[in-house]
């Protein structure tokens, strides 16, 4: 027998360590298998990002390309007076042409100062030397009294500005000044006329000359403008459509500043079709902006992108700013042509990458060297080719975002994962499951002690009460006294009562736990139920304990309301209800019993005025055998099996039992029974 024992504990203790290791030997394997295929995916995925960069950089070739080619085209529809801008907002958006001398071409640059046409800077070649200093004191003192002028129709003196004008128109030196000044006087002194006449004088004269560097014909026709009166916006507006078409010979930042300054002289309001050709302007003077701008940028490139271009297209960063590149390559006539480009124009011409590639993936084009920013994680990244050495073409998405590599390896491990999980799961669940079974059957354990000790001391109370009584009245303590007698056989019968539903309760329990409990239903008065309910809870009472009361209210509706229930069992739970109410609800307050109904269902609510039930206890009580802290701390007797038995009987029933209670203001339970079909005739 004793090795019998023996080897059923080899066998055990076997078993035990056969349920580690093959668990542990199980994942372990599927672990190697996981890690095997996840580098696999790992480097499938890597390819797969890496051609989707590369698939983006051949979209940048393809782009270029046809820029250049377009740009081509623009140079051969107009070769003399200059290729138009383009309109677009692609990559040809900069682009510049230089032509076989090695002058921009366009965007046009300007020339340098043409000091011909101003007022002579000193000197008088061909002259003797007496003749010369003459020649210069005229030329100091002409200029002296321009100033002069210039002072006096800054101060609104209009006679002496119109004298000292007047006397500076005819020499040549100051005439174009002169002339142009005495036209504002004139006019300032209400003579239109006469200040027209002077202006035709002036575009007569000097049509070949400038003032600042600004043609006379220009100044002349913004004057005309200005006191042309209520035609002078329109007016106004003809002389920057000129400028603006190539009318005056202006170099690209004259032209900005001479359209500019006629622009602030357009103000609020104009007539709507005034407005619209203001609109059209400002459309324009941005393009000539951009204009002087980009022949500035290209000014200091110009002779190495000459010296350096070749038949096919290559990038170097502009000298200006390192972040803009100079794409470029030579035409068959010895010119350049090429466009200015930087990270985001390329990175438009990319396009978006392969949707299925990251979430929220995006091409960022990046200087050699330099990295995305710390909120962007680096999918895959490439150079942009040998004719764009210092480019190179990076996918990211945002690191709030999945890693596309977690993904692949939570799509190519999940199976081995589960595997696992499932494993590691078993044998938590038999560990977890080990451990409430003993912890429950410990609960069981306690509970049914504390309940024997609880049904021992219930079963002894009324029997002990009953012992007491019948002995009393074996020895004639009450012979002579019918009233004491008829006192003691009514405590008798009342204890007798009390034992009988405790007896009651257990049985029923045993029955349920056996399942051959039994119902038989009837038609019954949901109203007559609670009222039969409270009068045998009377008669089961104590006659000589202090008592609460007991209100019962009928709602309307339920007055006829009717329930399929089995009569006994839901007075009983009644009974309990009741009997816990009295309990723990104290004597200096009633106990409630409302009787409701819709049209579904009719209920019975019992509420006390006791300690309340936390919200935590609240699903407790219902279990069997338990009682909550504040009942033990109570010292009140019970057995936990009441409430079960209510929540067991009713739920067989068909119904329901709930509770609503808040701390320090009592408990209401309520059963809940469906409403029986409506009799017919």
């Amino acid at each position: 027998m004793l090795a019998g024992v023996r080897s059923r504990r080899a066998w055990i203790y076997v078993l035990s360590v056969a349920a580690l290791l093959v668990p542990a030997v199980g994942i372990a394997y599927l672990g190697a298998v996981s890690y095997r295929d996840e580098r696999g995916a790992v480097s499938a995925q890597n390819a797969r990002q890496r051609e989707a960069a590369l698939a983006l950089v051949s979209r940048i070739d393809r782009a270029i390309e046809l820029t250049l080619a377009a740009a081509e085209r623009s140079i051969e529809v107009d070769a003399v007076g200059g290729a138009p801008w383009p309109a677009d907002e692609g990559l040809g958006r900069y682009w510049f042409w230089i032509d076989a001398e090695r002058r921009l071409r366009v965007p046009r640059a300007a020339p340098p100062p043409e000091l011909s046409g101003g007022l002579p800077r000193g000197g008088c070649p061909g002259l003797p030397v007496d003749e010369c200093a003459r020649e210069t004191e005229q030329r100091s003192a002409h200029m002296t009294r321009l100033r002069a002028a210039q002072r006096a129709e800054a101060q609104a003196s209009w006679p002496e500005a119109r004298r000292l004008y007047a006397s500076l128109e005819k020499f040549d030196n100051t005439g174009p000044a002169a002339m142009l000044g005495l036209a504002r006087v004139v006019d300032r002194m209400g003579e239109p006329a006469r200040a027209s006449q002077i202006l035709g004088e002036l575009e007569r004269r000097f049509s070949d000359r400038t003032i600042d560097l600004v043609p006379v014909q220009l100044v002349v026709a913004v004057l005309r403008a200005e006191v042309a009166g209520p035609a002078g916006p329109a007016a106004l507006l003809d002389v920057a459509e000129g400028i603006l078409a190539g009318k005056y010979a202006l170099d690209p930042i004259l032209r900005l500043g001479a359209v500019l300054r006629i622009r602030q002289r357009l103000d609020d309001p104009l007539p709507p079709e005034l407005a619209r050709r203001r609109a059209v302007l400002d459309e324009q003077v941005a393009v000539v902006r951009r204009e002087a701008r980009a022949a500035v940028a290209l000014a200091e490139d110009l002779d190495e992108l000459a010296r350096s271009a070749a038949p096919a297209w290559r990038g170097r960063p502009a000298t200006r700013d390192r972040q803009r590149t100079l794409v470029y390559r030579r035409r068959a006539d010895g010119g350049v042509v090429g466009i200015a480009v930087d990270g985001p124009m390329l990175e438009a011409a990319a396009g978006a990458p392969a949707e299925d590639l990251a979430q929220h993936a995006q091409a960022v084009v990046l200087v050699t060297g330099a990295v995305p920013g710390a909120e962007l994680r680096t999918i895959a990244q490439v150079p942009l080719g040998a004719a764009l050495p210092h480019l190179s073409l990076a996918i990211v998405n945002p690191v709030r975002d999945p890693d596309p590599l977690d993904e692949v390896i939570r799509e190519r491990s999940r199976k081995h994962v589960a595997y696992t999980s499932g494993l590691a799961l078993l044998l938590g669940l038999g560990l977890l499951a080990t451990i409430r079974g003993a912890a429950r059957a410990r609960e069981l354990a306690r509970l049914k002690s504390d309940f024997v000790s609880t049904v021992s001391h219930e079963l002894k109370t009324p029997l002990t009460s009953i012992r007491m009584f019948a002995e009393m009245l074996e020895h004639g303590v009450a012979r002579n006294d019918t009233e004491k007698m008829a006192r003691y056989q009514r405590v008798i019968v009342q204890e007798s009562q009390r034992l009988g539903l405790l007896i009651a309760n257990l049985l029923d329990y045993a029955q349920i736990e056996k399942g051959t409990r039994r119902y038989t239903p009837s038609r019954q008065d949901i109203a007559g139920l609670a009222r039969h309910a409270v009068a045998t809870f009377e008669t089961l009472r104590h006659p000589e304990g202090v008592r609460n009361s007991i209100e019962v209210t009928v709602a309307p509706g339920a007055a006829s309301a009717e329930v399929e229930v089995d009569r006994d069992v839901v007075v009983q739970a009644l009974l309990n209800l009741l009997a816990n109410a009295a309990k723990y609800g104290g004597t200096e307050h009633p106990i409630e019993v409302t009787v409701g109904a819709d049209e579904a269902a009719a209920w019975i609510s019992v509420r006390d005025h006791g300690p309340g039930i936390p919200p935590s206890e609240q699903a407790r009580i219902f279990r069997e055998f338990y009682r909550a802290p504040e009942a033990y701390r109570s010292n009140v007797e019970g057995t936990g099996l009441g409430l079960a038995l209510v929540k067991q009987h009713i739920e067989a029933l068909g119904g329901t039992v709930e509770v609503a209670s808040a701390v320090g203001q009592g408990a209401t339970f309520t059963i809940r029974l469906a409403r029986a079909a409506q009799e017919g005739p």
